[in-house]
């Protein structure tokens, strides 16, 4: 039965890893390092279940969640780079700073 699991999550793994490898090749992102952060983090988490059983469940899905999270927010920040001004509020435009300044 722990083979069978095992064999799941790789073959879950890889899965990943692909889509992560062909959509960071779409986006613009470097493809073999996000699909091998996906698949390390997947993996880590088998290997910490196999190594120390006694290991909390939600701790083992945070480790296995860790890799496509933060491919999912580089993805969003490479997509929608909006250059943000860290002196004005999000609601302001640049002509009230201007009148402002006047």
């Amino acid at each position: 039965m722990v083979s069978v699991a095992i064999g799941v999550a790789l073959t879950i793994a890889g899965a990943l890893g692909a889509v992560v490898y062909r959509d960071a090749e779409q986006v613009g992102l470097s493809p073999g390092r996000w699909a091998g952060l996906v698949v390390a983090s997947t993996v880590a988490a088998v290997v910490f279940r196999l190594v120390v059983p006694d290991v909390p469940v939600p701790g083992l899905l945070v480790i296995a969640i860790l890799g496509p999270a933060v491919y999912l927010l580089e993805r969003d920040d490479s997509i929608y780079d909006d250059t943000a001004d860290p002196t004005m509020l999000p609601d302001q435009s640049s002509q009230t700073g201007d009148k402002d300044e006047e």
